[in-house]
């Protein structure tokens, strides 16, 4: 007679069954795989060295700085007759930086060269003769939301009189955000609403005279809208633009505001002459630059930015991954050994060893886990190995409560007193009997307290006690970049991205583990 045995599943194949349902610790899984393999890969993932500036690095990698830190900027003349011509050829150009600290400008053949000298936002002036216009600009993705007046122009760019005849001016300006502000009244409102930029340097004398203003500031500084007639003899202005022809000839009126300026010619009872220059045209409203040699912001370049030393973050980030890892695994590995001979012995043997052991835990135990990292390094001095012993020491007493609790049920079961009795010797006992019943708690203990280990570890390298402070790990990176982390997020985010990524992964994996080796739940 056949009977058909109904094998029990293994208790490996349970354990599978039970954590392939855990879909968050097979996605925390296949996290903490690639964090341990991009660690082991960094050297050869880094698109740069993290210990050197990239600029210095640039060169190797056929990249020119200066197609990263300047821009031409054309420039355009636009006639009276409506016509125009290349701003840069045979005009006298006067450039003026608000901030030469963030940017500064020269003279090119068909326009301006900005080049990048700093972080932040400024503004370029562009004056030649009577006219001038300016452009923004902002370096590394630093702008501060001011918004210019770029260029003014007439919506007659000239006019033809009779003795006698007045004509109002309509005036419309445009701004570098782009948009168009038209009419005496906005334009005033805009100018008083943003402040207009100050001139640092006085008006010149350029022979127009008879001027008369909306609002004039003091010397340097125009904070209205200006009419100014070139010839009071042919044409007078009033403040509100009104134009009125007095004598017959040729002449112009300029209109001004915050620095910006177009002219007008005016002809009074003759024909009008060949056609003159009304307006310059940057052909950039707002350019954007890099500062290559400091912060430069996340780009396809540099995925993370750099920092204050102009290294690439993304290439510190990936090496800080092996030094993190490094510190995690073998701090925990050092202190779960040590717990756990530790933690078998108390709870196998007993009486004045466990009362020793028990009274050592409980020591450890009443310093906060950092504080007692602190302290080892005070006594050691600072460094990775000694960053290493001291998370391993503040580890070892919790393994050693773990350990020992279990010890102490298992050498109650049945198949220990059984041993005993048969004079097996205790060195087998534990290792062959007691210690495989701990192996599920220690590794879900251990599995989760690797990611505390790279806290601690990040938190004694922010606070300068891992030794070389420029070394690619993540805490350091932190305490490097905390100075300028009000202006700059990415120095800050993205090692803090990759701690919170790295210890939720542990700790995901953790939980996943405790729920599928726990034999009270079903598959």
């Amino acid at each position: 007679m056949q009977t058909n045995e109904r094998k029990s599943p293994s208790p490996f194949r349970t354990f599978l069954g039970k954590f392939r349902k855990q879909r968050v610790a097979l996605i925390s899984l296949g996290a903490v795989m690639a964090i341990i393999v991009v660690g082991l890969l960094a050297p050869w993932l880094a698109p740069f060295d993290p210990h050197r500036p990239v600029t210095d690095q640039y060169q190797a990698k056929g990249i020119e700085v200066n197609q990263i830190t300047s821009v031409s900027v054309p420039l355009v003349l636009w006639m009276s007759d409506g016509s125009k011509k290349s701003g840069g050829e045979g005009t006298n150009l006067t450039l003026q930086s608000e901030d030469r600290q963030i940017a500064a400008a020269r003279k090119t053949g068909d326009g301006v060269l900005v080049n990048a000298s700093g972080d932040g936002s400024t503004s370029i002036l562009i004056a030649t003769g009577e006219l001038a216009s300016r452009f923004k600009v902002v370096v590394s993705s630093q702008d501060d939301g001011q918004v210019y007046v770029s260029r003014l122009f007439a919506k007659t760019p000239q006019y033809s009189l009779k003795l006698g005849e007045s004509a109002q001016v309509e005036v419309a300006a445009v701004l570098t955000d782009g948009n168009e502000v038209t009419g005496l009244a906005d334009i005033l409102a805009f100018t008083e609403k943003n402040k207009a930029v100050e001139v640092s340097k006085p008006v010149a004398n350029d022979g127009f005279s008879n001027s008369s203003s909306s609002t004039q500031g003091g010397a340097g500084q125009m904070s209205g809208l200006v009419f100014q007639s070139s010839d009071s003899s042919v044409v007078e202005v009033t403040p509100e633009g009104m134009i009125q022809a007095v004598g017959e000839g040729i002449g112009t009126v300029r209109m001004s505001v915050a620095g910006v300026s177009t002219v007008i010619p005016i002809a009074v009872n003759q024909p009008l002459a060949a056609p003159i220059p009304v307006s310059v045209e940057p052909g950039e409203l707002q350019i954007e630059l890099i500062n290559a040699y400091k912060h430069q912001p996340p780009s396809s370049l540099h995925w993370f930015g750099t920092d204050h030393q102009n290294r690439d973050i993304f290439s510190r980030v990936l090496l800080g991954t092996r030094e993190t890892m490094l510190i995690g695994f073998v701090s925990v590995a050092i202190g779960a050994v040590i717990g756990t001979i530790l933690g078998l012995v108390a709870g196998y043997y007993g009486r004045w060893i466990d009362g020793w052991i028990t009274r050592f835990t409980d020591v450890l135990l009443a310093f906060p886990g950092i504080l007692l990292a602190i302290a080892v390094i005070a006594l050691l001095g600072p460094g990775v190995t000694n960053i290493i012993f001291a998370v391993a020491v503040f580890t070892i007493p919790i393994f050693i409560r773990l350990v020992r609790g279990s010890a102490m049920a298992l050498k109650e079961m049945t198949y220990v007193e059984a041993a005993k009795s048969i004079g097996v010797r205790d060195s087998v006992i534990i290792m062959r009997h007691i210690f495989p019943g701990t192996m599920s708690v220690v590794m879900v203990y251990l599995t989760m307290r690797i990611g505390t280990a790279i806290l601690i570890g990040a938190s004694l390298s922010f606070l300068g006690l891992g030794g070389d402070i420029t070394a690619p790990e993540w805490g350091a990176m932190l305490s490097a970049a905390k100075d300028n982390s009000r202006n700059l997020f990415h120095p800050t985010f993205f090692p803090g991205l990759a701690i919170v990524i790295t210890v939720l992964s542990f700790n995901l994996l953790g939980d996943g583990l405790r729920d599928a080796l726990d034999p009270k739940m079903k598959e």
